[in-house]
């Protein structure tokens, strides 16, 4: 027998980043878990959405015993309602009739696995978002430019942000004892010009210097308070900007290694969103957002059984 033309029962849910895919399967009527994997997925980047969507259904052909009668998929590309609704026709074609696929951009589950069906989603990490819905289903994504052109609030732009205000104070002739130290550790210096050269590392290992800047700003280094300060606020801007662009939201959901593991940046980010009078409730995820993918599954399957037929 084709796998594609097994019996298919359960819901299946995918976040997939360039990097990872996670997957979930759950029994559609108990909610009990029926699988669950982290594999790399280094070359989803470079698939076309017939590519991605293949992809997909090999893993749910490896992972599920049956293959599912709901799939919601969360990913990392779907950056525009048009490329959103691409990878979802072709995941439909690859599974075949039997399925009901459900396709958003990976930001947006977040909210989704806080519980919320409308959520304004945010992400502050190695990366920095923020991802919503219009009321009429238009996908509204604020920054996720990278750090050298946004993620304001992401780990490697605080870390380049503290960098920038203390070469500011030394153009000065002033100094920041406090960040002073970290620098020269973190970047191996005996001399502060030599920072432009060592700075040829990956976000992911610029991110990783991002509690170092949080110590020092405990610490008292100006130049890392005002980088951590700053980064909040334009990311609470990204939220209120994200609302004026008639996002449908009852509450803003947080999730991402900055925003879940550093007290004063969520501080900031709260006081941030107080000073644009955004009153949404904020939380903080405390789940994985793969769950987000399953729940958007369940939406799907929701959704179509209340078509008329």
């Amino acid at each position: 027998m084709n796998t594609l033309d097994r019996p298919r029962r359960g819901v299946a849910g995918f976040d997939i980043g360039g990097s990872y895919l996670r997957v979930r399967v759950e029994d559609a009527a108990t909610g009990e878990p029926v699988a669950a994997e982290t594999r790399p997925n280094p070359g989803w980047n470079d698939l076309p959405a017939t590519g991605r969507a293949r992809l997909i259904g090999d893993v749910l052909r490896e992972v599920a015993p049956q293959l599912p009668i709901a799939v919601g998929v969360g990913a990392r590309g779907c950056d525009s309602d048009a490329l959103t609704r691409e990878l979802a026709a072709a995941v439909a074609a690859e599974l075949g009739p039997g399925a009901q696929v459900e396709v958003c951009n990976d930001v947006l589950l977040v909210g989704l696995a806080g519980g919320h069906d409308h959520a304004l989603s945010v992400i502050a990490g190695t990366g920095a978002a923020v991802g919503g819905r219009t009321a009429d289903g238009r996908t509204v994504l604020t920054d996720g430019w990278g750090w050298l052109l946004g993620d304001h609030g992401s780990a490697p732009r605080i870390v380049i942000d503290a960098l920038r205000r203390y070469t500011a104070h030394l153009d000065r002739g002033e100094d920041d004892p406090v960040l002073r130290p970290f620098v020269a550790g973190a970047f191996a210096l005996t001399d502060a010009r030599r920072l432009p050269a060592a700075l040829k590392r990956s976000k992911e290992e610029l991110g990783d210097l991002a509690a170092g800047v949080f110590a020092c700003a405990e610490a008292g280094s100006e130049s890392a308070r005002q980088a951590i300060a700053g980064n909040a606020r334009k990311l609470a801007g990204n939220v209120a900007t994200a609302l004026r662009l008639r996002v449908r939201a009852d509450a803003v959901v947080g999730a991402g290694a900055v925003m879940v593991k550093q007290p004063a940046f969520r501080a900031a980010f709260a006081a941030g969103l107080a000073d644009l009078d955004v009153s949404l409730p904020l939380s903080v995820l405390g789940t994985e957002p793969v769950h987000g993918a399953v729940r958007l599954a369940r939406l799907a399957l929701r959704n179509d059984e209340e078509q008329p037929v």
